[in-house]
């Protein structure tokens, strides 16, 4: 079993610049968490889109349609 390291670093892209940071343990394990919860999220609103399409796509067509009178256009100044 692999010891966990003494110093934890977390990396992040921000405007295009690779960002550093040392975190202590508590702050790693916090971030360990919110990685966690922001996949957990992402899963989630994934299921709710598919929901969402399958509901829009395969519903019957509640819209009417209305045949156009041919009117003539205003000509243009």
């Amino acid at each position: 079993m692999s010891l966990p390291p003494k110093a934890w670093i977390w990396t992040r892209k921000v405007r295009g610049k690779t960002i550093t940071r040392g975190l202590t343990h508590e702050k790693a394990h916090k971030m360990k968490l919110a990685i966690a919860n922001h996949r957990a999220m992402d899963k989630i609103i994934d299921e709710m889109r598919e929901i969402a399409q399958k509901l829009i796509l395969e519903s019957p067509e509640t819209t009417q349609t209305f045949k156009l009178e041919n009117h003539p256009k205003a000509p243009l100044t």
